[in-house]
């Protein structure tokens, strides 16, 4: 897949970012995050497939760190939903509806998830709506297929 980065982060501003969000990132999404810092496919039909719901998913955007576009920006989003995440976890990207993508470290629940916030499938309701993709950033970076 070939893969519009906005720029490259640094050391310092993953660091910096670990330090306000209370938690230390998972080594695959830091590399991540050096290596493009967020971006989009160039071709804009790559999805990402949700078991639970049996729907393959498409991917609008991965947010980076200090980007020039406030929208794509992981700090704007952590603040904006900072009291409806669970501990150790970050909305890392979305789709182009109104679903995110999260990324939670944690040793039991661990992984890169879909948040169906606004209920948009049947199956999610208040209590269930966040639905596991891939046990590692990396490998639901390998596993975006195009459309």
């Amino acid at each position: 897949m070939d893969f519009i980065g906005y720029g490259k982060a640094t050391i310092q501003m993953i660091d910096e970012f670990e330090q306000y969000i209370g938690f230390s990132l998972p080594k695959d999404y830091k590399h991540f995050l050096l290596q493009y810092n967020g971006g989009k496919p160039r071709e804009r039909y790559y999805s990402f497939f949700v078991e639970e719901l049996n729907e393959s998913i498409p991917l609008n955007v991965l947010y980076g760190l200090n980007t020039d576009i406030k929208q794509v920006d992981l700090k704007v989003w952590h603040d904006e939903y900072r009291d409806d995440l669970i501990e150790n976890c970050i909305i890392i990207g979305s789709d182009p509806g109104s679903g995110m993508i999260v990324l939670v470290n944690d040793h039991e629940e661990g992984g890169v998830y879909y948040w169906d916030h606004s209920w948009h499938f049947d199956q999610s309701n208040e209590e269930n709506n966040l639905y596991k993709i891939s046990d590692s950033f990396q490998n639901f970076f390998d596993g975006l297929k195009k459309l």
